[in-house]
């Protein structure tokens, strides 16, 4: 009973301090509403600003002294006409039948010298400075010429040794892009077999080739034979000669 009683006075205290509380914040709020109810109110008085005209005075147009334009007047120029002066009139038939007679004398005297002293001709000579007005030739490049010609390669003209020197690489390079292209040969791929063989044969200024052969063995007939088909092939990209060369080159077959 004990505990039942100090539970209802505890609640009657709260209630109570409850009620006090929400009468004063009434009351705080009530005054806080007066006060700014009053307020102070100020009237001014709009006064209307009259424009004030102002009068400009336009100035008046003052007449403009007349210019006088004198007249000029100008004199005839004298016209000097060209004196002309008479030349001395030439047939141009005349002088071209004698231009003609003295390029045709010189031409004669030329042919004759030339198959007198078996001198080459103009056309000759301006080839083989042509050929012979090159870069410096490549030692590796000369010790492979002079390892498949021999002494033989001494023998040839400016003409072929500048062609080989210029071309050597050119013809491996070209064979073996045909190789790659045809394909390693299937019975020698499946042996495993390689090795290198020496190509020879006359190359012809109009593109053809007689006398092909081998010259060094790669020690297998299936090489060999291949490089013969090979070249029938590539010859056709080979740059053309000028003159009849007999052409050597290598031909690598490696397993990779």
């Amino acid at each position: 009973m004990k505990k039942i009683l100090l539970a209802i006075l505890i609640s009657l205290l709260l209630h109570l301090t409850f009620l006090f509380n929400y009468k004063s914040s009434d009351k705080n709020h009530s005054e806080e509403e007066k006060k700014v109810e009053k307020t102070d109110m100020k009237f001014v008085k709009l006064t209307e600003i009259k424009e004030q005209k102002v009068l400009i005075e336009k100035p008046k147009d003052t007449p403009l002294p007349e210019k006088k334009v004198e007249k000029i007047i100008e004199k005839p120029k004298e016209v000097k006409t060209p004196k002309t002066i008479d030349k001395p009139k030439n047939n141009p038939e005349k002088i071209v039948k004698k231009e003609i007679k003295e390029a045709k004398e010189f031409q004669n005297k030329v042919l004759k010298e030339q198959v007198v002293e078996n001198k080459p001709t103009i056309q000759d000579k301006t080839l083989e400075n042509f050929l012979n007005q090159k870069e410096p030739v490549n030692k590796e490049i000369l010790t492979q010429l002079e390892k498949l010609y021999g002494k033989e390669y001494q023998n040839f003209t400016t003409v072929q040794k500048a062609y080989l020197e210029k071309n050597l690489n050119n013809f491996q390079v070209i064979t073996q892009r045909v190789l790659n292209r045809m394909g390693y040969p299937k019975l020698a791929e499946k042996l495993r077999i390689g090795g290198v063989n020496i190509v020879e044969f006359m190359f012809h200024p109009d593109g053809s080739i007689s006398g092909l052969k081998i010259t060094s063995s790669s020690g297998y007939t299936i090489l060999d034979d291949y490089s013969l088909e090979l070249i029938e092939i590539a010859y056709k990209d080979y740059p053309k000669p000028t003159e009849k060369t007999k052409i050597k080159f290598q031909i690598f077959y490696r397993m990779y």
